[in-house]
């Protein structure tokens, strides 16, 4: 039987984030090839390869899993179940959804940022990016451009280049969405240092 935490608090509202409350997304599981009837099988959360939570699942016959873990903090072994269902999917097959414990609702991912699994509406809890102000979710969004051109983490490190075999169209609408954002994020990062003058050249 695994053991998890309570995750940890953010500075947002007083409220736990999604990211630090152990999410069980049913499509993780479902893409495994896990949500078999009757099968029992592990679920663990990493941080840098090390795991920091984990629980035991057992899978029932009736649209409906067992979740078992072990509470850090006090040793208690809880147990909880929680229903699923399914949708059918435009192009065939099904689609499985986690039934909310308290409020019923059909959602993919449940949190739990205490005692018991839940959405993310009645777990209280908010995104990571919710506490962020505007220079932090353009300089996000800019480092995704990044990622996606190739190009260095990190808004002051510079431009590298087009990447081979990406048409010049797409890297011209690439980088000036790219350049538009950082001129956001600095223009934040100036504010909150008291200048406004560019903190970047060319």
């Amino acid at each position: 039987m695994g053991g998890r935490g309570s995750g940890r608090r953010s500075s947002y509202s007083g409220k736990a984030e999604t990211s630090d409350s152990m999410p069980l997304d049913i499509r993780k599981i479902t893409r495994k090839g896990l949500l078999v009837p009757g099968s029992s099988f592990s679920w663990q959360w990493l941080v840098n390869d090390r795991q920091v939570a984990g629980i035991s699942i057992q899978v029932d016959f009736d649209q409906g899993m067992v979740l078992s873990y072990r509470m850090k903090s006090t040793g208690e072994v809880v147990e909880q179940r929680v229903q699923t269902q399914t949708s059918a999917c435009h192009l065939g097959g099904q689609r499985h959804w986690f039934t909310c414990p308290r409020c019923s609702k059909r959602v993919a991912v449940l949190y739990a940022p205490g005692r018991y699994f839940a959405c993310r509406q009645c777990g209280g809890l908010g995104y990571a990016t919710q506490k962020e102000g505007a220079g932090d979710r353009a300089s996000t969004k800019a480092d995704k451009l990044r990622k996606r051109l190739g190009w260095e983490a990190g808004i002051l490190n510079g431009d590298g280049g087009k990447p081979k075999g990406m048409h010049w169209k797409t890297y011209q609408r690439l980088k000036s969405r790219h350049d538009a954002l950082v001129q956001v994020s600095l223009h934040d990062i100036g504010r909150k240092l008291g200048f406004l003058h560019k903190l970047l050249e060319g």
